[in-house]
């Protein structure tokens, strides 16, 4: 894959976040705390585990 597949691939999946009724919420809660709807999108939400591995695949091609 390359790094422009991996951009593209993490831009489809954030489509997913805008929508995301949990995501909502959280930011309705907490505000601009990001740090802990971004904890709660990085340990418990599936599309966050998927931009995870994107993420890897930008850092594993740069290195």
């Amino acid at each position: 894959m390359t790094r422009l597949q991996a951009v593209y691939a993490i831009s489809d999946i954030l489509q997913h976040c805008g929508v995301c009724p949990q995501r909502v919420e959280l930011n309705q809660k907490h505000g601009s705390t990001y740090s802990k709807i971004d904890g709660n999108c990085n340990k418990q939400c599936p599309v966050g585990g998927l931009l995870q591995l994107q993420g890897r695949e930008l850092v594993r091609d740069h290195t």
